[in-house]
């Protein structure tokens, strides 16, 4: 569990989900979050993610193609 105020002092927040998949998060109640865009460890993450998924560039052996 994150206290709802640790979320407002974050320097960065993002979703995750199988539809969503990598998703920043801009604000939480109307604060923003960081300086409202996407920060440089959320980037670094999607483009791994994206890497895996769409590239099949998968070294943890984590896809199951079917």
């Amino acid at each position: 569990m994150i206290p709802r105020e640790g979320l407002y002092i974050a320097d960065e927040v993002f979703l995750t989900g199988s539809a969503a998949e990598i998703t920043p998060v801009r604000s939480v109640d109307g604060i923003r979050i960081g300086n409202g865009r996407p920060g440089p460890i959320s980037r670094k993450i999607r483009r791994a993610f994206l890497k895996i998924v769409e590239e099949g560039k998968d070294p943890f052996g984590w896809l199951d193609f079917i």
